[in-house]
């Protein structure tokens, strides 16, 4: 450590934790070059409940960043008496290295716990007094927690322990409720199963299959087009089902592999009998995935409602007379020198990063209800608005559309779409349908390159299971064709449209088994006619020099903007089932100074 002249700032900070009787300074700030942050190293008192997890004292290092009251503010157990086991809403407390005088387990302070007194958003302050003094105060309020075992609560988010990650591999799943009742009907407690990389991410694996032993496929996950279409070379892994979550007391997952077979012990699971009737499968001298699936609620104290695959990365195991090096070479000899050598007590776990990809789970940031989601759309025109909408559509879990479009895209049409030069002179739909499919891994998007309604017979199929037809086009003979066209069921047809430089949205909606056009036009026309009043000196602009080629005006963000809204009309009339011929007008809105204000219903 070098000592180097201790900042204003952590100096008041300092002096801010005089208040706290149960925090004692044992040494002031330190520079620690090797980390580049500034260290603290002190004391915590507190009435333990549980002495033999948490004693009354503690010591511990708090690092804080150069930039405080900005920057990480970190809280690691002193290796002398500090923390020794790893608790909930803590990183995984292991001894660290060796030249540092901490352990690894940084407390996770800033987490929305009710037990820390935080409902919704922190509201952590970011005063040069008061930060630090408010981050001691929840590691006092996180000590008393872990004494009691009150670190989770019923009701909480359910939170996995850390895995620290010791390979640089990924593998990514697809679990959710209805693959967990599956899970509940397969009697198989260990199989093989298939994982492929993902094209320009060679280190991340995604399961394409569970099977039995022998090979036997018992449940294929749900993916989209990209994944399931996708012919990179699969790899061959092993799976193995636990009951519970693999964890030492409190919260501390398995570090080699004596650990993890005493967990699997505890819950009446032989780990070595199950990889034995499977590693047969996987001798072929390369590196395999082996993934542990056990039940998981999405709250503290509820019923598990998924299953968690947690990788790891094996060892290479025995495969030939060169790899037994003593033993016999048969499938006997090849399992001793794995238990006894490559699987020993004392061989450290690779665990992996695993990731649930289900859908639920990637679009927690923000999704369309379910009623909307379920929907298998059909859209019609991929321009500048209908290219848009339908990837506000796939972004908000929208996961089956249909593209028709005959066009090609031209440079002209590259100041407002979602493509770019590298679709130059290519087929709009393809080329849209091609980038929504990398957009999720549940997407399937199918491209129609043609005109609406002069379609192949497998395509009129597809049409036909459609339940929402989106009209993008623009186009007066679609609308005629959507009347005309043999439609089987009922649809719900909805027809967008802007106005001159996107000022105005038309959003016109119907259920039927045909499109009213003649209603439509009866709505539509009176603000047609508004518009060519309002613009009738105004000429269109044209592109490109020779014959006259009239464009309509409307830059991108008007586009875009009013494309999201009419996303979000669609989605309200389809939850309220406001269905029955209605046109809805939208309008940007500007003061007597022409600043922006909004959008607004007409």
């Amino acid at each position: 450590m070098n000592q180097r002249s201790i900042p204003e700032s952590l100096q008041v900070a300092r002096r801010s934790l005089e208040s706290i009787p149960l925090v004692k300074i044992l040494h002031d700030w330190i520079w620690e070059e090797n980390v580049a942050q500034w260290v603290l190293h002190c004391e915590i008192s507190i009435a333990s409940s549980n002495y033999e997890l948490v004693p009354d004292i503690t010591e511990w290092y708090v690092l804080v960043s150069p930039d405080y009251p900005w920057g990480l503010i970190e809280f690691f157990p002193s290796k002398r008496n500090g923390l020794t086991h790893t608790f909930p809403h803590q990183s995984f407390n292991s001894i660290g290295r060796a030249n540092c005088p901490w352990r690894d387990g940084n407390l996770c302070l800033s987490t929305h716990l009710r037990i820390l007194g935080s409902y919704e958003y922190d509201s952590e302050p970011y005063d040069v007094y008061w930060r630090l003094h408010w981050k001691f105060e929840r590691a006092i309020q996180w000590l008393h927690a872990a004494s009691h075992g009150t670190l989770t609560l019923l009701g909480e988010p359910f939170e996995l322990p850390v895995f620290p990650k010791g390979s640089l591999s990924t593998v990514v799943f697809s679990e959710g409720i209805k693959s967990f009742n599956l899970w509940q009907q397969i009697p198989n407690s260990a199989g093989l199963l298939d994982v492929v990389p993902l094209d320009k991410k060679p280190d991340t694996f995604f399961v394409k299959s569970f099977r039995s032993a022998n090979g036997h496929e018992l449940l294929v996950p749900a993916w989209g087009k990209v994944m399931t279409e996708m012919t990179n070379e699969k790899a061959t892994g092993i799976w193995v089902r636990l009951n519970h979550v693999p964890v030492l007391d409190p919260w501390q997952t398995p570090s080699d592999w004596k650990e993890l077979r005493d967990i699997c012990k505890e819950q009446h699971i032989e780990l070595d009998e199950q990889l034995r009737s499977t590693v047969k499968g996987i001798r072929d001298g390369q590196r395999h995935i082996l993934l542990l699936g056990f039940p998981v609620p999405s709250q503290v104290g509820h019923s598990p409602c998924q299953i968690h695959w947690q990788g790891l990365e094996l060892p290479v195991l025995s495969h030939s007379t060169k790899t037994a090096k003593g033993f016999r070479t048969n499938e006997l000899g090849y399992w001793q020198r794995d238990r006894t050598e490559l699987l020993r007590g004392t061989r450290n776990l690779l665990w992996m990063k695993s990731e649930n990809w289900h859908s639920e789970h990637i679009s927690t940031r923000g999704s369309f209800s379910e009623m909307m989601a379920n929907k298998k759309v059909l859209l019609l025109g991929v321009g500048a608005v209908g290219s848009l909408v339908a990837e506000l559509l796939v972004r908000g879990n929208v996961q089956r559309i249909g593209l028709l479009d005959s066009d090609k895209l031209e440079i002209g049409n590259l100041s407002r779409h979602t493509l770019n030069l590298e679709d130059l002179l290519e087929s709009k739909a393809v080329n849209v349908a091609k980038r929504l499919n990398v957009v999720s891994p549940h997407a399937v998007v199918e491209a129609m390159e043609c005109e609406f309604p002069f379609v192949s017979e497998a395509q009129r199929v597809y049409i036909q299971q459609c339940d929402l037809i989106l009209d993008c086009t623009g186009s007066d003979s679609v609308l005629y064709h959507l009347e005309k066209f043999a439609w089987e069921s009922e649809k719900i047809f909805i027809s967008i449209s802007l106005g001159r430089d996107g000022k105005r949205l038309f959003c016109f909606v119907s259920q039927g088994r045909s499109f009213p056009s003649h209603i439509f036009r009866e709505m539509i026309n009176p603000w047609l006619g508004k518009e060519q009043e309002e613009f009738k000196d105004q000429p269109l602009p044209w592109s490109g020099i020779g014959c006259w080629h009239p464009v309509f005006p409307a830059r991108a963000d008007d586009v875009w903007m009013m494309a999201s809204v009419a996303v979000k009309h669609i989605e309200s009339l389809i939850e309220s089932n406001s269905l029955d011929n209605n046109l809805a007008v939208f309008e940007q809105v500007f003061d007597k100074n022409d600043n922006f204000c909004g959008v607004r219903l007409v």
